[in-house]
């Protein structure tokens, strides 16, 4: 048995059912389930985002096993309130150890793969709200110089031993978003995920009108998540990132057009300040998206995989719309060299 955690957003959503696949595909004789348990407890949410929620089936219809299914109704009562009284949320994400040890509890021992995340030297795991002292430039502008002089981002390389496992042990697993990443040997299932992640048909009237448009047109879409992700991405706005990425794509692409999807709250700041993001507004063609959000937020992650091109950030779902874009002369740019993308700047 192979049991694969799932959190957060869609896009992760989408990397941690790659290690499912992964899994399927590696042990083919065995059973692989997903667990999802993080959506049903609401404090988790308080700590991580958690976005919309479970979105692989709404969106997908994927319709893996959840490892729900494999106790009765009392006992996944009694492992949802021994997890809960964990409060691993609080400990630092800890949802390896304890999660396993409620299985181990009722009768499930699973090896677990993924760690002790308060062992001593483990990474700080949680994202708690952002210090307003941590927002401001100067502390973002250093955290920057900081990270310079200790050497580029540190690199999350991927490692497909720890992604295709055979294995005859039962196991816990996933979560670990190294799909992304170049030399994970995805080439092994890419037919699987291009059969699973298929969007459903646009219907509203805006979408279809764009994506006549970004498909009759040489379009780059530009993934600018301006708010949330700024500690993970503020060398991308103001360490040039954007700059190069987008002055290589004028050389090379000719008569592009620029479409930046951005969430609401991001589109004048974005405007104002279009120079950040290698744009010039008076004589580039740039449209904004902004109008698909809740439930409907997937719905930019389609669109964006439908441009000729793309210009991501360190987002997972940025990156899905550059891994499923079809184009075969495409240009995917990324700030991180271990990215799979086309080019890295």
């Amino acid at each position: 048995m192979k049991v694969i955690h799932i959190e957060s957003g869609l896009g992760n959503q989408m990397l941690s059912y790659c290690e499912y696949l992964a899994m399927k595909e590696a042990n083919p004789d065995d059973k692989c389930y997903i667990e999802t348990i993080v959506y049903d407890i609401p404090e988790c949410n308080d700590v991580i985002c958690q976005w919309n929620g479970y979105e692989l089936e709404r969106i997908f219809h994927v319709s893996a096993p959840n490892i729900k299914e494999y106790f009765d109704d009392a006992e996944w009562r009694a492992i949802i309130r021994d997890i809960r009284d964990s409060q691993f949320w609080l400990r630092n994400w800890n949802y390896p150890v304890h999660f396993t040890n409620a299985f181990k509890a009722h009768g499930l021992e699973l090896n677990n793969m993924r760690g002790d995340f308060e062992a001593p030297g483990a990474p700080h795991k949680t994202q708690l709200s952002t210090p307003a002292y941590k927002k401001t430039f100067a502390f973002l502008y250093l955290n920057l110089i900081r990270k310079k002089l200790s050497g580029r981002r540190q690199t999350v390389q991927a490692n497909p031993s720890e992604l295709f496992v055979s294995t005859p042990e039962n196991v816990f697993t996933g979560q670990r978003l190294t799909f992304k990443n170049a030399g994970n040997e995805i080439e092994r299932i890419d037919s699987a995920i291009r059969e699973t992640f298929r969007f459903p048909a646009l219907t509203h009237p805006r979408d279809l009108a764009f994506r006549d448009e970004i498909q009759s047109t040489e379009s780059v879409a530009i993934h600018a998540r301006y708010g949330d992700m700024m500690s993970f991405n503020f060398d991308c706005y103001f360490g040039g990132y954007f700059k190069r990425a987008v002055g290589y794509i004028k050389r090379e692409i000719p008569q592009p057009r620029f479409y930046v999807f951005c969430d609401p709250t991001s589109v004048d700041w974005a405007k104002h300040h279009s120079s950040i993001l290698g744009l010039d507004m008076r004589n580039d063609i740039v449209k904004f998206v902004n109008w698909n959000t809740g439930d409907l937020s997937w719905r930019d992650m389609q669109l964006i995989s439908m441009c000729k091109h793309q210009v991501i950030t360190r987002s997972s779902f940025g990156w899905w719309g550059a891994y499923l874009n079809r184009n075969p002369r495409k240009i995917t740019c990324s700030p991180d060299s271990f990215t799979n993308t086309t080019h890295h700047f």
